[in-house]
């Protein structure tokens, strides 16, 4: 089991990160790379991350990421930089596109990487995994690659709170969708005997439920409903790390998603946030498991997340099409799709079922 070593959340939990950097490293001095974006995430650093490490005579190299989604150029520009300046710690503010390229990159550095969120959106912030397309990017460049978990998490719910309302309700959705996971995983361990983690099954489930009993206070925003939805997400992000694999946090739920983004990149439309993806398909996946589908749909809609195709912004046709495609972008995980996957004629069913379109 590999999971973070330091976990920090609550508000000013930033002003930490010295004492942090001292707890995880014997060096007298070290050179640390601080990733952000170019807008939001930037702002947060220069007011927040630097005046900390400035106190602390810390030295410090700044790299904005602008690209959207992350590339494979990206992480091989984040490479050099790693190694033309001898950096021996990332550390990743943002959310999970910054966190995903830091992760990526310390982990092919073979150096130490703290996760430092500024929105709820996934459960990335914790997990030694990243995002579908990122993955995919790293197999067509043939390049091999085994990730760790970070370090460390320094979330503060401070900052986190101030994510738009839409952020929070994409952390609501990729934390519902992990009762369908859970479903998806036993299923395989039933029917493959797949290996099967109760330990990591019920970590994940713990989170999930946390959120479910939850979403009200969530929906409002402030710091005590942020801690909660912090809580699970990196509850989920650990559940991954002692499974050895995304198994706890993602089934046919996150099939659909990928999917999702696949013929976003084919057709030229816009994805949706990751959570607000997998948490439609999980209204969808928990209908096909016979499962409570409308407690899952009821708690999006108070959290404000998407329960239709109109509110996601994906066109019907599109949404379809990736049901049909899902159990096509793992083969080797088994779900409630199965080998075969969903027929046409099937997932429009199951979407109008739903009130998905």
């Amino acid at each position: 089991m590999e999971i973070p070593r330091h976990v920090i959340f609550g508000p000013n939990a930033v002003e930490k990160i010295p004492d942090i950097l001292k707890a995880i490293s014997s060096r007298k001095k070290n050179k640390i790379l601080v990733l952000s974006g170019t807008t939001i995430t930037n702002h947060i650093v220069e007011e927040k991350i630097l005046p900390v490490l400035d106190n602390s005579r810390i030295a410090v190299v700044r790299y904005m990421i602008s690209e959207k989604p992350i590339t494979y150029k990206t992480i091989l520009n984040l490479l050099s930089v790693i190694r033309e300046n001898k950096i021996n710690l990332v550390l990743g503010v943002g959310g999970g596109r910054i966190i995903d390229a830091g992760k990526l990159s310390a982990s092919l550095s073979s150096i130490n990487f703290i996760s430092i969120p500024t929105n709820p959106s996934n459960d990335g912030i914790a997990s030694p995994a990243v995002s579908y397309l990122l993955r995919q990017e790293m197999k067509k460049a043939k390049r091999k690659y085994s990730l760790h978990a970070p370090i460390a998490v320094i979330a503060d719910t401070k900052i986190i709170s101030q994510a738009p309302p839409i952020a929070i309700a994409s952390g609501c959705g990729d934390m519902l969708a992990k009762f369908v996971a859970i479903r998806d995983w036993q299923l395989a361990y039933r029917l493959k005997g797949e290996d099967y983690s109760e330990y990591a099954a019920s970590m994940a489930l713990m989170s999930a439920k946390l959120v479910l009993e939850k979403v009200s206070i969530i929906k409002q925003g402030f710091e005590e409903g942020i801690r909660v939805l912090v809580k699970a997400l990196i509850g989920s992000g650990v559940s991954m790390s002692i499974a050895g694999s995304s198994r706890p946090a993602s089934g046919s739920e996150h099939l659909f998603s990928h999917a999702l983004d696949l013929l976003s990149q084919k057709y030229g439309f816009k994805p949706a946030y990751h959570g607000l993806q997998t948490g439609l398909g999980a209204i969808m996946m928990m209908w096909l498991h016979g499962g409570d589908w409308e407690k899952i749909r009821d708690a999006l809609k108070i959290v404000g997340a998407a329960t239709n195709a109109y509110e996601l912004g994906i066109e019907p046709k599109y949404i379809i099409e990736a049901l049909t495609l899902a159990h096509k972008i793992r083969p080797e995980r088994y779900t409630i799709l199965g080998h075969r996957g969903l027929t046409r004629s099937a997932a429009e069913r199951m979407a109008k079922e739903t009130g998905v379109i």
